[in-house]
């Protein structure tokens, strides 16, 4: 069984995250995020994001205005996930290729889980996953292994079986966590050093090299 995560992995969201972050922001005053900074944000869900950039732009708000902006930039985002947002070169083709095998292919995300099954339908087809897991509030986020449990429970896959993507290091700790065979893509959000100190099993460059990995 493969399971990716989405942002930086599957899909570059970079210039969505970083149009509705900044949009929200200015529409409250607030002063442009770089997406750079947006870029180091991102992994952990929505709300470390925006409080993250938040705390960036030296907001000094109260705690009721505070969610007031993190739910406005929500909804913009939720409201239209794909927009500015493609697969990673390569990407899709290697997917082709893990189905045409057979395999169980499946996603998971901090993004919520509403907006993850939105994003990934959209993009690739409504059942071209066999199974998407976004962030609900029935088990605890990455870097946690709930949600692996959840998946492979599922499908009654033993962890031994399964392959797991991720671009960051919160992705690279959930399948420590988790004890399964985790590759760091270093195309993603983060730097292949950051990934290397977090020690996966397997980093690669390119989403070409998706296909070519085998169990250990």
């Amino acid at each position: 069984m493969y399971i990716f995560d989405i942002d930086g992995t599957l899909l570059n969201t970079i210039d969505s995250i970083n149009y509705y972050l900044n949009e929200t922001f200015k529409s409250y005053g607030l002063k442009e995020v770089p997406k750079d900074k947006i870029r180091e944000f991102v992994g952990n869900g929505p709300k470390v994001l925006v409080d993250k950039a938040l705390e960036y732009a030296e907001f000094t708000g109260d705690d009721n205005l505070h969610e007031e902006i993190y739910n406005s930039y929500n909804k913009a985002y939720d409201d239209n996930p794909s927009y500015l947002t493609k697969p990673f070169e390569g990407i899709k083709e290697s997917l082709d290729s893990i189905k045409n095998n057979g395999e169980i292919l499946t996603a998971f995300s901090n993004k919520p889980d509403s907006t993850s099954n939105r994003v990934l339908k959209e993009i690739f087809g409504k059942d071209y996953f066999d199974y998407i897991l976004g962030y609900r509030e029935d088990y605890k986020r990455k870097p946690s292994p709930e949600g692996i449990i959840i998946i492979a429970s599922h499908f009654n896959v033993p962890f031994s079986e399964i392959l797991y993507f991720g671009d960051s290091e919160v992705d690279m700790k959930c399948g420590s966590n988790s004890s399964i065979f985790t590759i760091g893509c270093s195309w993603g959000f983060r730097d292949r050093k950051i990934l290397e100190r977090e020690n996966p099993n397997l980093i690669i460059d390119s989403p070409s090299e998706i296909i070519s990995i085998k169990r250990i």
